[in-house]
């Protein structure tokens, strides 16, 4: 049995998929609401068409849960993209052409999919030969709809109303829907081989859970025990050795717990920072453990998989 076939197998019954499915359903629904300035039918429309789209591939393709999961995710990918863009070039774009355009390109695929869908599905099961389809040709099909989007950076300088900006959105969306038709079966088939190796992910991912959680374990410990550190210095200072929004003040608790992780992440806000010396070099070695932490720590996990791998306790 293929490699791919061998961690489909697995993965299809894998808890990690139940995993998978959460994270895209919490994505999807961040996305919904994240693409409208409040709840509304804007809203309403996003969910209902990624629903009723994953809805409409699951019962096209029975059984292949990584497709629909690569499917839907594409999905939430293609929906930031589009407000993105109709935020930057179609801002007075009337609502009716927004959504029109938004669902245009989705059910365009549905559509071609549909009438190829069985060539598609043997296809998809036969490794060798889709793998000899994609070659080639795996990433042509994205070139039209970047020409398309590109050419709508020039449409703000046309000067156009709100009537002509929404028929411009519609038609630029038309465009991309045709084309989408069209390549429905190349896409998929990406689909397909971005779907093996996300389920691929997902599956290896929980390998790696005892050692994330051990280094995230130690990182805390760090934290914490820094942050301790900085609050019995500022305790026994005579004045205040940090400035809290522009201010000297002494620190919290919580500011404490605050300041350490942001040190160790070598973030720095600048919203709370040290003012005494001796509090900036234990932030100096806060920093300097926190780098060697992510080096070493990276490493030893990497191992940990290699000797997994090498021990015939993989996949």
């Amino acid at each position: 049995m293929a490699d791919d076939d061998r961690v489909l197998s697995v993965g299809l019954s894998h808890r990690g998929w139940l995993s998978a499915v959460a994270f895209t359903a919490v994505v999807v629904l961040l996305i919904a609401f994240g693409v409208s300035d409040q709840f509304g039918v804007q809203t309403v429309i996003v969910l209902v068409a990624v629903a009723s789209a994953a809805g409409l591939f699951h019962w096209m393709f029975p059984g292949s849960h990584f497709f629909v999961l690569s499917f839907t995710n594409s999905l939430a990918l293609y929906t930031t993209a589009y407000f993105f863009l109709r935020g930057l070039n179609f801002a007075n774009a009337e609502p009716w052409s927004v959504s029109l355009g938004y669902l245009l390109p989705i059910y365009a695929f549905l559509a071609g999919i549909w009438v190829q869908r069985i060539p598609i599905r043997e296809i998809s099961r036969a490794e060798e030969l889709r793998r000899a389809q994609l070659t080639g040709r795996k990433f042509i099909w994205l070139a039209p709809m970047f020409v398309i989007a590109a050419f709508t950076f020039a449409l703000p300088d046309m000067a156009f109303d709100v009537r002509e900006t929404s028929l411009a959105l519609v038609g630029a969306m038309a465009a991309i829907a045709l084309f989408v038709a069209v390549e429905s079966r190349q896409i998929s088939l990406f689909l397909v081989d971005t779907g093996l190796l996300f389920d691929r992910f997902f599956v290896r991912s929980g390998r790696l859970f005892r050692p994330m959680f051990a280094f995230f374990t130690l990182y805390s410990f760090i934290v914490i025990v820094f942050a301790m550190i900085f609050r019995i210095m500022d305790h026994v200072a005579a004045a205040p050795i940090f400035v809290i929004g522009g201010k000297p003040a002494p620190i919290g608790f919580s500011e404490s717990l605050y300041f350490s992780l942001i040190t160790i992440s070598t973030v720095g806000y600048g919203d709370i920072t040290p003012a005494g010396e001796a509090v900036r070099v234990v932030a100096a070695i806060e920093i300097l453990l926190g780098i060697l932490l992510f080096l070493f720590g990276f490493a030893e996990i990497m191992r940990f998989v290699r000797e997994r791998d090498s021990a015939g306790s993989g996949d």
